[in-house]
């Protein structure tokens, strides 16, 4: 769906949620990421901080859009890694 047709609809549901990149952890000795995806960067930098492991890296993938599911999975993945986060630097 274009973005005209979008704002016909009325509703967000009615179409998909668009973004240009999505953000994961990744370790170069395993294949797929280890955690993700994030909406920023920032939030996958929070993710990197909790794994506490020096060859852990944030890695970003373009998307055309993203559907509700992986929409609310990334919102999630932020606050509870930007939670985690906040712990383990005062824990420090």
């Amino acid at each position: 769906m274009n973005n005209q047709t979008c704002k016909k609809a009325g509703t967000p549901k009615a179409c998909p949620k668009k973004t240009t990149t999505l953000f994961y952890v990744t370790h170069p000795k395993i294949a797929k990421a280890l955690l993700g995806p994030f909406l920023t960067e920032a939030d996958a930098e929070c993710g990197r901080v909790v794994m506490r492991s020096a060859d852990a890296v944030v890695t970003s993938a373009l998307v055309k859009s993203v559907d509700d599911f992986t929409q609310w999975h990334a919102v999630n993945n932020g606050q509870v890694m930007r939670a985690f986060a906040g712990a383990a630097r005062g824990a420090a």
